[in-house]
């Protein structure tokens, strides 16, 4: 961590995030962020691990993988063979 960044407190991380507080506290029990107990009480949080979860899931420009895709999605599909001898 940069020594010029001070770690957040729940109520501080929620506001960064725009989360209620509750909710940053079920995003950490479910793992889903990270979270630090300097003396196994008061929890912090990193600016950076915050900025981490808020940016997760990128949406957007990513060429290499929707080229993959179209790609993929213009592959004619193998046709099923006719099974000989119909019905008797």
């Amino acid at each position: 961590m940069n020594e010029t960044q001070k770690p957040l407190n729940v109520q501080a991380a929620a506001e960064f995030m725009g989360l209620k507080v509750s909710y940053v506290y079920n995003l950490v029990h479910y793992k889903k962020l990270t979270g630090y107990r300097p003396g196994g009480k008061k929890l912090v949080f990193k600016i950076s691990d915050l900025e981490k979860y808020l940016y997760r899931n990128q949406v957007g420009n990513n060429s290499d993988r929707a080229s993959a895709i179209l790609n993929a999605a213009q592959k004619p599909k193998p046709r099923k063979k006719a099974k000989a001898g119909g019905t008797a």
